[in-house]
């Protein structure tokens, strides 16, 4: 198995990606100082017809692919510890706190992020459903980019909202008895500036003007 191994030096990662053309060919050394050779066991191959051969058209696609530059560029951010998963789990539920179609205030805004983390922190390590006989729990998908394959994944339990209760809690507890702390403290917070405040609005004269001369 071939291996990017855990470098994340821009430089270093990209030699070892360019260096899978020879790979894939069996040829595990390179004319490269800093990724010289390929780290797996040496092993010798007897069937080459699994090697993609040199010059065949197969190679070119290949070749062309792994070199892309844009490809280049996204292999120079590979994380070799961490990945994005999670984060993009995050984000997709935010959408269900703050959907992208609603305009919310900025406090409203801060507020539904908070409640999509505590729910995060809570269901984050849900163990996985069984049925009836304690057996897993599966789903099947079919994702557009697979053209007609599955794709199978665990089912999680059902999310829980303990996070809900302790929030009513301390809002009829605390809150509601002596606002007056809770009120301070969140008209402390600092709401930054509209983004079109940052910069200066023509008036409607040299708008029209402005277009009237790109036309002219």
């Amino acid at each position: 198995m071939y291996c990017l191994g855990s470098s994340s030096s821009l430089l270093s990662l990209q030699r070892r990606w360019k260096s899978l053309v020879n790979h894939l060919q069996d040829v595990h050394t390179n004319n490269d100082p800093i990724f010289p050779k390929c780290e797996h066991p040496d092993s010798a191959t007897t069937d080459q017809s699994k090697c993609l051969q040199p010059g065949s058209k197969s190679l070119y696609k290949v070749e062309k692919a792994l070199l892309n530059k844009r490809v280049l560029t996204d292999v120079g951010k590979l994380s070799p510890h961490h990945q994005t998963s999670s984060l993009e789990a995050f984000h997709s539920l935010i959408l269900g706190f703050a959907p992208k179609n609603v305009v919310f205030p900025f406090l409203g805004m801060l507020c539904r992020l908070y409640l999509a983390a505590m729910h995060l922190n809570e269901n984050t390590d849900c163990p996985q459903a069984t049925s009836a006989s304690g057996k897993p729990v599966f789903k099947r998908k079919f994702p557009k980019f697979k053209k007609g394959e599955s794709v199978i994944k665990p089912v999680k339990t059902v999310p829980t909202y303990s996070y809900t209760q302790e929030l009513m809690e301390v809002l009829f507890e605390q809150v509601f008895p002596d606002p007056a702390p809770y009120a301070g403290m969140m008209h402390s917070i600092p709401i930054p500036a509209l983004l079109s405040s940052q910069y200066d609005r023509p008036s409607m004269e040299e708008a029209v003007a402005g277009y009237l001369s790109r036309f002219s």
